[in-house]
Formats: C-alpha cells, structure tokens, sequence
C-alpha cells in the first residue's frame, strides 16, 4: 500500500468507527444489493474473535462490533446468537463487559446506545449501566452534546433510537456547524462520512427533508461524486480522491435518508451509481474492499451492508 492510500484509509476508518449503519425500515433497492449484503455477511461471520468482538487491529475493537451489529440488524439478524462457539461470549456479551472502556464521550456514548437499542437491549440498563444518563452528563446546556457534528450527530441518533424525546436546540445546535459549502466538519476537517452522518441525525431530530441545509448539503455531495458512481473521503485531498466503500457506504444512507434514491438519474455517472460502485468493491468471497486491494476488508464490509441492504440511521430490530 502506498503512503497516500495508507493515510487515506487511516482517516477514512477513524470517522467510520464514529458513523454506524441502518434504520427501521428499508427502502426500494435492487436484488443484486440484497444478494451482495447477504454474501458479506456470511463473509463477515467467519471474522469473530473468541472474546465475542471483531477487531481491524487498531481503536478499541467495541467501535466495530457495534457497526457488526447494526449490520446484522439491518439484515433482520439476531446479534446476540453471533458466537464462535457454544458457551463462547456473543457480540452483545462483549459490548456488555467492555463497554465502559469504549464509551467515554458523546459520539462514543451515542454510537453505543444506538446500536444497543438496535439490538433490542435497553439503554437504560446495559452492563449495569444507564448509558442514557451519561449521555445527557455530556450536554453543557439543553441540547448541547458536543461541540462537534460528529458527537452532535450521534448524540440526536440515539436519542431517537432509543425512543427519547429530541431536543430541538440540538438540531439547531447541528445545523449551526454547518459551513458555507454544505459540508460538515470531522476532527480532520469537511468530509463525505461526516456530511452523511449529518444528515441521517437531522431527518432523526425531525429537519424538513426539503430544507435550506439539507438541499445544501445534497449540493455538496454533487460535487463529491467521481465518474464511476461512487465517492472519496473528500475531494480535493491530498490523499486522492479515489471512490472508497465507506465513504461511498455512508453517502448511500445520508441520500436514503434524506428521501433520495442513490440509483436515480441524478446520481447515475458514465461509470454507474453509488450503489454499482459499492457492488463492485466485493470480492467472490463476499468481503467489501475499501479500495481494490487497500484497507480493511472488515471495516468496509460492515459499513457497506446496511447500505446494501437499503437502511439508515437509527435502526430498529426487525
């Protein structure tokens, strides 16, 4: 791997540890999307370590499993039955043991009770733990959860995940951040994962699908996508600004959610749709690549499925 793509999916994998997957109900998408996420998940299975988790080798391995398991939910799976063996901890069993040592801000805090609520556990009672409490221990004022979108966004996730009243000072709050190209800022600055994430927490807190800052934001990712359907981190960048199954991944969901079609004329380019683009990153072995032989294949798979499987943000168990 070369130094610029090694840096790129370094970024790329640090804000899809903060995004997550999957919502409720799915909208229309093709049969070789359906066919695609099944073969990952079947590949992804195959990945769990002994102590319940998934691990990419770096960052706790608690932010992954919880993209496993919104990725299994949003494939109408049962998380809790995932285990390498009888009597071997489930991915619900380690997010319960380590869960304390994951969730120590409002993104982490809020990915956590989303995906738990996507599981069907409590927020409330976790581990022994009430996770919506902490939560709301981050907020300076009302609806004041972080000073980021990313905690921002996360924060209004799982709230709304976890059947909580959103405050509407925290969609304000979020829309605040936005900046004068409709992007969003991450902790590396404006960036396609970060803009998606946005938007699936906006439509969460009850933002107008038609609004000013969503149309906004659409009109940034027009200028995002590349000729083969799909879209980079962020473009310009230093980096390069090849498509990538994450960032590609996360646009799909922010489009969904925003009630656009990621297959339609719009999105179509001479080389295919961001959901064709996504597609053709998988490998026969069923693995989504970040890019042709780069990255985690762990990472993009389980943000690819629920993409595939036509969901977003939050997610409820089927």
């Amino acid at each position: 791997m070369c130094n610029s793509w090694r840096k790129l999916f370094i970024l790329t994998t640090a804000l899809v540890l903060l995004m997550g997957a999957a919502a409720g109900c799915a909208r229309p998408h093709n049969s070789a999307a359906t066919t695609a996420a099944g073969k990952a998940l079947e590949w992804l299975r195959a990945q769990q370590q002994e102590d319940g988790s998934l691990n990419i080798g770096f960052g706790h391995p608690a932010g992954v499993t919880c993209d496993v398991v919104l990725a299994i939910v949003s494939s109408g799976g049962d998380p809790a039955a995932w285990r390498t063996a009888a009597g071997k901890p489930s991915l619900i069993d380690y997010l319960a043991t380590t869960a304390s040592e994951y969730a120590t801000d409002a993104a982490t805090t809020g990915k956590l009770v989303t995906t738990i609520s996507a599981a069907g556990r409590d927020a409330k009672d976790f581990g022994g733990k009430d996770w919506l409490a902490l939560l709301q221990s981050f907020a300076k004022t009302a609806g004041s959860y972080d000073a980021g979108a990313v905690g921002q966004a996360w924060a209004i996730l799982a709230l709304k995940a976890a059947g909580e009243k959103v405050p509407a000072e925290a969609v304000t709050l979020l829309k605040s951040y936005q900046l004068e190209n409709g992007a969003w800022n991450s902790a590396f600055g404006p960036d396609n994962d970060t803009v998606a994430i946005v938007l699936q927490a906006l439509v969460a807190g009850g933002e107008a699908k038609d609004s000013t800052v969503i149309q906004k934001a659409l009109a940034f990712f027009e200028t995002q996508q590349n000729d083969d359907g799909g879209f980079p981190a962020i473009k310009p960048s230093e980096w390069g600004t090849d498509t990538n199954a994450n960032s590609t991944a996360n646009v799909v969901m922010g489009l969904l959610a925003v009630g656009q079609d990621p297959t339609a004329e719009m999105w179509k380019k001479s080389g295919g749709d961001p959901m064709s683009a996504l597609i053709r990153l998988q490998t026969s072995d069923g693995k989504i690549e970040f890019q042709p032989g780069v990255g985690s294949p762990v990472m993009a798979t389980v943000q690819a499925i629920p993409a595939l499987q036509g969901m977003t943000l939050p997610l409820r168990k089927k």
